[in-house]
């Protein structure tokens, strides 16, 4: 496979002159596997020239639209775990003033084992299912 999507996090580039929408800046890495062997995982609208062969790729080629859509299932599957956190938090400090800091941490506990038990298990299988509908892409060298 030329290039595929990967599902690490990148930075945010801004190449060619024109601004990508923040979205986009910030989506995940895109993975170059050269013809030679060379791997370069690159931000979408960067270009790399492969230091074996010479061959320049340009993740431009993939359509805008379809990483996008890609950002978006990862933002989408990103919002429960940070939700469980915060309410996670709020409960211990609502105990701690209360003055049952013990039984607010205890409460906390049960919860967050009951999560990874039985609620991350279906979570991942739905964010891989969603990842699984979005297309990858063959960028040919220019």
């Amino acid at each position: 496979m030329g290039a595929s999507g990967a599902l690490t996090m990148g930075g945010e580039p801004e190449s060619g002159g024109e601004t990508l929408p923040r979205s986009i800046r910030r989506g995940p890495l895109i993975t170059i596997d050269c013809e030679c062997g060379e791997r370069r995982q690159l931000h979408y609208g960067e270009r790399w020239t492969c230091e074996k062969c010479g061959r320049t790729w340009d993740t431009r080629r993939i359509p805008i639209e379809e990483y996008a859509q890609l950002r978006r299932t990862q933002l989408r599957y990103r919002r429960v775990p940070v939700l469980i956190s915060a309410l996670s938090l709020a409960c211990v400090v609502a105990f701690i003033v209360l003055g049952q800091a013990v039984g607010g941490l205890i409460l906390v506990a049960f919860g967050l084992t009951a999560w990874s038990m039985f609620g991350h298990p279906f979570h991942k299988r739905r964010y891989r299912e969603q990842l699984a509908k979005v297309p990858t892409w063959k960028i040919e060298p220019e």
